[in-house]
């Protein structure tokens, strides 16, 4: 049976109006290099903007926009200490604003540590909670190796606090657990593993907005991982892949880069990728009893990606106000 073409044009419309606007701000150094692989991966679901004091570094970055901060006072030279990562990004803000525009979600990308990142981080997200209320805002850090020195782990722990007070939600990523995971490897591709997480996480929200019901369990949509993201502090988000279900829902439920707990937690959203075949009742009957008995999460919403021509599973995740004894710990002492 043919859809009539008012039909059409009524779902045209509507399907554009409910495109998920999105936009990631990288800042800092390490931010703005995160930026540059997102684009190298070939990310272009959301705007890319690359905030940096150091002009040097910020010509070689690939983004849609970027923006030299802290010209005035720093010349494009680096911004060494907090305050003068968080003063520079003041004085663009608005800059960044506009760029960011009407996106109703801004994931945040930094390295902990320094001045520019760290600082510019935290004086976003304050600008962001003032004037931009009803975006959804999600902070992805790094945190130093603990090798860097007393300085820059001090700046990271109270970078850290301020972020998990000021983001609706903040995943974690400790250098320290991505060089015992692969330490021969070079520093750069190390790095890359941890860009194409985010990548990962970037099209995983995307694709919330465009899935199908999965049969015995709630429909997700942007809406609903916004209600359950909105103040929630830490998260947990991964693709997990795997011959089948059970084996991709195992590995999307890990924290690579860190020991984040999704037992508990507020709730979580995500999605099944794979042909109808290899998704039976068996396997959905799986996650959803991990979900709701194993891990306790009172709130849980999964759709269906379909991927006719894959031959493996793969399952998206996104959990919210998730625990981790690595955060507490790196935390511990210093005043929030």
């Amino acid at each position: 049976m043919s859809i009539p073409i008012e039909s059409r044009r009524i779902f045209g419309e509507t399907e554009e109006i409910a495109r998920l606007k999105g936009a990631v701000v990288g800042i800092g150094g390490a931010g703005c290099s995160m930026i540059n692989n997102l684009r190298r991966l070939g990310i272009t679901e959301m705007k890319l903007i690359a905030v940096n004091t150091d002009v040097a570094s910020l010509r070689s970055i690939k983004a849609d926009y970027k923006f030299l901060a802290g010209e005035s006072f720093l010349g494009g030279r680096s911004a060494r200490t907090i305050e003068n990562g968080r003063r520079a990004m003041e004085e663009v803000a608005d800059r960044v604003a506009a760029a960011i525009g009407d996106s109703e979600v801004v994931l945040i990308l930094s390295g902990l540590g320094g001045g520019a990142g760290t600082g510019g981080h935290i004086a976003l997200l304050e600008y962001l909670k003032d004037r931009m209320k009803e975006a959804l805002t999600i902070s992805f850090v790094t945190l130093p190796f603990s090798s860097e020195g007393e300085v820059r782990i001090r700046n990271a722990q109270l970078g850290l606090s301020e972020i998990l007070d000021l983001s609706d939600v903040t995943l974690v990523a400790f250098n320290d657990i991505l060089r015992q995971k692969y330490p021969n490897l070079p520093l750069v591709r190390a790095y890359r593993i941890i860009d194409q997480r985010i990548a990962d996480i970037i099209r995983g929200i995307w694709a919330l907005q465009q899935l199908d019901p999965l049969p015995g369990m709630p429909n997700v949509d942007f809406a609903v991982m916004k209600n359950l993201a909105k103040n929630s502090g830490l998260g947990m988000a991964g693709l997990g892949e795997g011959s089948n279900v059970k084996v991709a829902f195992e590995a999307a439920i890990q924290d690579p880069f860190g020991d984040a707990d999704i037992r508990g937690c507020k709730g979580i959203v995500g999605y099944i990728e794979g042909p109808e075949t290899l998704i039976s009742t068996e396997s959905i009957t799986y996650v959803q009893e991990s979900l709701t008995r194993n891990l306790r999460i009172p709130e849980s919403y999964f759709g269906l990606k379909p991927g006719m021509e894959m031959h493996r599973s793969k399952i998206f995740v996104f959990a919210f106000s998730a625990k981790s004894r690595m955060v507490e710990t790196y935390l511990s002492g210093v005043s929030r």
